[in-house]
């Protein structure tokens, strides 16, 4: 193992490791969190956003025969198409959009957590669903890795990691409280 190998892997320097151990973030890992957590943001809001305007598209569509009639002379039987092109889309879309906004502008907590120990992968198979570019889709099961230290697993660790730290070594691990990010890591020193 390389310590060289293993700032390169998680992107931290001496500053930043410096920073965890004190229990901080540092201001370039701040900086970086905020831009990650911004740019999912932005999607979230431009999804619930499109979801608003198929919503419109959809209402328009279906009501703007009945209207062209006429308010007044709307019947009873238009009444329902009319319920269906107007609340069904709100309904259905806008529960889905109002979700991606409460989403984008809660925050994640990024708190700074630590844990230490001895490093274990251990390789789980997972379900996962692909879809289709025809709006199928397959359930197919992937092999991934889990990084475990501790009480603690970080979930589709990359493999690469398995080649720069040594199952068994102990070390300490700096990441995110809710996104489980590793941050940055160093081996301890045991003495045997």
């Amino acid at each position: 193992m390389s310590e060289k190998e293993l700032r390169k892997f998680f992107e931290f320097d001496e500053s930043d490791l410096s920073a965890n151990r004190a229990g901080k973030l540092s201001p370039k890992q701040m900086k970086r969190l905020e831009e990650n957590e911004k740019g999912a943001d932005q999607i979230l809001i431009g999804f619930g956003v499109f979801l608003i305007i198929i919503a419109l598209v959809i209402s328009y569509f279906v009501t703007s025969d009945i209207f062209a009639k006429g308010i007044s002379n709307i019947s009873s039987r238009d009444v329902t198409p009319l319920i269906l092109g107007i609340g069904l889309p709100w309904g259905i879309l806008g529960f889905f959009a109002v979700g991606s906004f409460r989403i984008a502008f809660s925050k994640l907590d990024n708190s700074l957590q630590n844990v230490e120990g001895k490093v274990k992968f251990v390789k789980v198979e997972k379900t996962v669903e692909e879809r289709r570019s025809d709006g199928s889709h397959d359930l197919r099961t992937v092999q991934q890795y889990e990084l475990r230290v501790g009480r603690v697993n970080f979930e589709n660790v990359d493999e690469d990691l398995l080649n720069i730290i040594d199952e068994g070594d102990t070390y300490a691990f700096y990441y995110t409280k809710q996104a489980k990010q590793i941050l940055s890591a160093e081996p301890i020193k045991t003495g045997k």
